[in-house]
This record gives C-alpha cells, sequence and structure tokens, in this order.
C-alpha cells in the first residue's frame, strides 16, 4: 500500500428541481472526502450538515498521521461532537421566541454522511444512506450498505433488491448524526489502485438512478468531470426531487 494516492476529483452539488434549499454539504482536501446530507428543514438541515462537515475537517491533520484504529475512534468522536451540536442548535432554535409555531419537524433533525479517508489502508466511514461506490474494469460496485429500513427489509428477504428502489418508505433511515442518539458509524476498508473511481453520493442520486443506470454512464462517458455532470442531468432529468451531491475522485497512481 502507498501512503499518499494520486487523485484528480470533481465535486458536483444541486438543489434539485422540488426543494428550495440545499442541505447537502461537502469537505474535500487532499485525503478526507466528505458528503453530509442534512434533514430537518427551516435551515436546521442546512446547519446539521454543516456541523458534521466541520467537525470531520478539524481532524485532517491528526488523520493524516494516524493508524488505522486511531482513525477510527477519532472520526467517532468528530461525529460525536457534530451530534452534540446539532442537539444544541436544535434545543436553542425550538426554544426561541415564536419558534414553536413555525416548526413542523417536531424535535428532531440531523444528517447522514458518507466519508473516505486515504493514506495507508483507505478507510470509508458512512451512516444514514449516502453511499459509496467504485467503478473498476467497467464494472460500479457499491461499497456501503444503507442503514435504511428498506435495506433491512431486502436483509430479511422481505422484498427483492430490484423493488427497494421504488419501495414508498425507501426515505426512511435507521441511522442519523443528530437528535437520534449516539452515532453508530459503520467503518469498512477499500483497496483501491491506478485507473478506480470512486464515487461519494447523497441520496438525491440513488433514489433517482438505479446502480445500473449509474454504471452505464461510467462505462460510456470519458472523463470524471463530464460523468459527475452526466450523472447529476440524468438525476435532474428522472425529476430532481431531492438535493444531488456528488464528489467523484480518479485513483491515478
Amino acid at each position: 500500500m502507498v501512503d499518499k494516492l494520486a487523485i484528480q476529483t470533481v465535486t458536483v452539488t444541486d438543489a434539485g428541481l422540488v426543494r428550495e434549499r440545499n442541505e447537502d454539504r461537502l469537505h474535500v482536501s487532499d485525503q478526507l472526502f466528505v458528503i453530509a446530507d442534512g434533514m430537518g428543514g427551516h435551515s436546521l438541515g442546512d446547519a446539521a450538515a454543516e456541523f458534521v462537515v466541520e467537525a470531520l475537517a478539524s481532524t485532517a491533520d491528526e488523520l493524516e498521521t494516524a493508524d488505522f484504529e486511531t482513525r477510527k475512534s477519532t472520526i467517532t468522536e468528530a461525529l460525536t461532537e457534530a451530534a452534540r451540536a446539532i442537539e444544541r442548535h436544535v434545543d436553542s432554535v425550538y426554544n426561541s421566541e415564536g419558534s414553536k409555531q413555525i416548526l413542523d419537524f417536531g424535535h428532531a433533525a440531523g444528517s447522514t454522511v458518507v466519508g473516505l479517508h486515504l493514506g495507508e489502508n483507505p478507510l470509508v466511514f458512512h451512516v444514514g444512506d449516502s453511499r459509496l461506490y467504485r467503478y473498476r474494469n467497467e464494472i460500479l460496485t457499491r461499497l456501503t450498505r444503507d442503514h435504511s429500513l428498506v435495506q433491512e427489509m431486502v436483509d430479511m428477504c422481505e422484498i427483492l433488491e430490484r423493488d427497494a428502489h421504488h419501495h414508498p418508505h425507501r426515505n426512511i433511515i435507521t441511522r442519523a448524526i443528530g437528535t437520534y442518539g449516539p452515532p453508530d458509524v459503520e467503518f469498512s476498508e477499500v483497496e483501491l489502485r491506478a485507473g478506480d473511481l470512486v464515487m461519494l453520493c447523497s441520496d438525491g442520486l440513488s433514489d433517482e438512478l438505479l446502480d445500473e443506470r449509474m454504471e452505464g454512464i461510467f462505462r460510456t462517458t470519458h472523463g470524471v468531470e463530464q460523468i459527475a455532470k452526466e450523472l447529476l442531468s440524468a438525476a435532474l432529468d428522472e425529476g430532481g426531487k431531492d438535493n444531488i451531491s456528488i464528489v467523484l475522485i480518479e485513483i491515478e497512481n
């Protein structure tokens, strides 16, 4: 394994065609890549995603020299602090004068997150239904498992994988960062090599496009910038019902 991979990175984020606000937040640095998808409405989703991204970005220097297990604990601690910040923010907004008349979200707000830290033993982490994929040898492979009600139904063989995409409860998640209890972060190690493409995305992309459709775009489109544009365009053509965010990374050595 190498200590630092040479990469090319493209980012795209769009509010979509239905939502008034873009509650997705992105962080991209030399080795750390993050998409946070905020939830809560009335700008609380924006703030939740911002807290998540800020907490993770603050760990960049520490992650640079940490071993695999230390990176996991550092990320967990950062997301735990982000959850506390979200809880404090929600409490302050909820208790402010007149706020109870305008808030319709209940006492909840939060964010999903998906991230990748490169270096030796590249590390994937996620909470919720934002995803990470690897494209290699013309095959697009999903490397994260959604923390969602529909995914649990698939795992229990109650519905088929192909039916999950259109299930009426597909947007019900079972984990998030914020007012949902302590963060339950899932980690995995990923093997990367020259020529691989890695994609992080919010569910605004994956809810609109099946994996097979995205794989077809990867196969027929040249260059990471154009691939990102084509993915966004296809999601918008399918309705763009949610915010859409993509971080696309090409591994060059």
